[in-house]
């Protein structure tokens, strides 16, 4: 069985499967900086907003309560017809992601695991194999946008499970 650590989700390092929005004003000092997120604020409060819709069709709002680390992936799905955004309701995240391509099913030599905080959200590009999120630091609810009904696929892993690892990769 192949093991992997949870990486930070980074946007050079997501972008073969997708692209990140930072919601938080103080993410970083290039935060400020990203014309994808209108950023406004007032007298105690702040308010961050994608420039443009999140994902590019319409999209159902839906909500998932899973475990935490470590687990097991057996099998991952894809959505060949929609992206999928995915954004924190309580504590950070793990999203285990494999390529898209051509195959009919997830390779486990292209498995990574990504936490994802609060404030972060990820847009998967269509066709990215993944798995249902888990919490970071144990059980934990998160939410999803997509476009359902669409063809989803579940498949086992080719060389799985994976495990992943409960701690962070530094």
């Amino acid at each position: 069985m192949t093991t992997i650590p949870v990486e930070p989700i980074a946007a050079e390092v997501f972008a073969p499967f997708g692209r990140l929005f930072e919601m938080r004003q103080s993410a970083s000092p290039d935060a400020s900086k990203d014309v994808s997120v209108v950023r406004t604020d007032g007298p105690d409060w702040t308010d961050a907003y994608t420039h443009d819709p999140l994902v590019a069709t319409n999209a159902s709002l839906g909500m998932t309560h899973s475990g935490g680390t470590p687990f097991e992936v057996i099998q991952m799905e894809r959505h060949p017809n929609t992206q999928e955004a995915l954004f924190c309701a309580q504590g950070s995240i793990v999203l285990v992601v494999a390529p898209a391509g051509a195959g009919a099913r997830p390779d486990a030599s292209g498995v990574r695991a990504f936490s994802i905080s609060p404030g972060t959200v990820a847009v998967m590009n269509p066709g990215v194999w993944h798995d249902a999120c888990r919490g970071l630091h144990g059980p934990t609810s998160y939410y999803w946008m997509a476009t359902v009904r669409t063809g989803t696929e579940w498949q086992e892993v080719v060389g799985g499970p994976v495990s992943v690892a409960a701690e962070t990769a530094t």
